[in-house]
């Protein structure tokens, strides 16, 4: 995504629709994207399997 990162797209997708759940996937650990998350985001790190991408698929429409 030139000239945009994952949390400045968050920022923008948020002004549209601010109830709007995300699952942020990332080769980076939890820890380094912290301050990005918030209400109604999860983290899915790098490598994942389909059954780890199906489970926080679950719990983030669950919640």
């Amino acid at each position: 995504m030139p000239g945009l990162d994952g949390p400045g797209l968050v920022k923008k997708m948020r002004a549209d629709n601010p109830a709007l759940k995300i699952i942020f996937i990332s080769g980076y650990t939890e820890e380094k994207l912290k301050d990005h998350m918030g209400d109604s985001i999860w983290f899915l790190q790098k490598p994942f399997t389909l059954k780890q991408l199906a489970e926080k698929v679950k719990e983030a429409i669950q919640d």
